[in-house]
């Protein structure tokens, strides 16, 4: 069942991301641009930990909810995640390496045409043609770690609650002190930063209407004091200082982002409807367009981010859009079934 929080709370986040890619290459001076990068992947993620917990199944008589879920075989959580994640991962990107090597003297990364510069870009995700795919390996490994964190929960029947706190604390230290440091394979290194957004959505889904009533939430001045906030220091500078600044500006965010969710809910709003189950199709294909445009608005015809920027945005959003109802409507006839879920729809 639709749960309008959620659909904008993933609407939200998708605006942010293509927004964020319709920025030239040396946007890195703007404001917008700093504040959108000081926090919207680390709220996919959160979004992310707070659906495996939102959509898992309850199983009564057990510590964790996760704890029941069929891993292996066939429609198992492994092969499921799997064909959501990984397959479109490799089929897209294998379809835009020969493009990408043809197109390399009007690319920000340069590929080459070798077997090796494949591999490359499929383990290791800082060197994929869609260099913004490393979030689709680094989720898999979330999700998957977190299954088997909560068997082994349930085995030693834990607390469920407590079992969150653990592994909040054991993130957190490790996000701190990152032994994967250096270890490009499959985003390794940077799979502690994220896995503590992670842990938080999971918090988030277990504690949400206290966190909502604590924070007060619902109220449109908290809305406003966070958004402030979040753009204040990210002004300053303060949340690149070090990672402690950049984690607690990421979550002012993210707070934000909640409260500004339940104000929608609140003005009874729908107009993230219109999004609802395509935003992970945007994230997909929003590439294309906006990579296009990018040459196009800035390399050639000089144009002014304030111009540029809402046109990427708008394809960034429109054309996914399109064919994602495309390949529903495909999903009629057997090859248009294939074809759906090797794009991962």
């Amino acid at each position: 069942m639709r749960n309008p929080y959620i659909t904008f709370l993933q609407a939200f986040g998708v605006l942010l991301v293509t927004i964020g890619h319709a920025f030239p290459s040396n946007g890195l001076d703007n404001i917008v641009f700093n504040w959108i990068y000081s926090f919207h992947m680390p709220l996919w993620i959160f979004i992310s930990g707070y659906l495996l917990y939102y959509t898992a199944p309850k199983i009564a008589k057990r510590n964790s909810p996760l704890s029941g879920i069929k891993l292996g075989g066939r429609n198992g959580f492994f092969d499921k995640k799997a064909r959501r994640l990984l397959v479109p991962y490799i089929v897209i990107s294998t379809l835009v390496f020969l493009p990408k090597v043809w197109l390399s003297e009007y690319a920000v990364k340069p590929i080459e045409l070798s077997w090796s510069a494949y591999i490359n870009m499929l383990i290791i995700p800082s060197q994929n043609v869609i260099v913004y795919y490393w979030f689709i390996p680094t989720i898999f490994t979330l999700l998957i770690g977190v299954v088997l964190y909560d068997r082994l929960i349930d085995k030693i029947k834990l607390n469920h609650q407590r079992s969150i706190s653990i592994l909040l604390i054991i993130v957190w230290i490790l996000s701190l002190t990152n032994p994967l440091e250096g270890i490009k394979l499959f985003n390794l290194s940077s799979l502690f930063w994220h896995s503590l957004f992670f842990t938080l959505g999971i918090a988030y889904q277990n504690y949400e209407k206290i966190v909502n009533r604590s924070l007060y939430l619902s109220s449109p001045w908290a809305t406003l004091a966070f958004g402030l906030i979040s753009v204040i220091v990210v002004a300053i500078g303060y949340n690149s200082q070090n990672i402690v600044t950049s984690q607690l500006t990421a979550l002012v965010g993210i707070i934000f982002t909640l409260s500004l969710g339940q104000l929608y809910l609140n003005s009874k709003l729908q107009f993230a409807n219109i999004l609802y189950g395509i935003t992970y199709a945007i994230y997909l294909f929003s590439w294309f367009p906006q990579s296009a445009l990018r040459v196009i608005i800035y390399d050639y015809a000089d144009i002014s981010p304030w111009i540029g920027v809402p046109i990427s945005s708008l394809s960034g959003i429109v054309l996914p859009w399109l064919v994602y109802k495309l390949l529903q409507r495909g999903k009629r006839i057997r090859v248009g079934r294939i074809v759906a879920q090797l794009l991962g729809q």
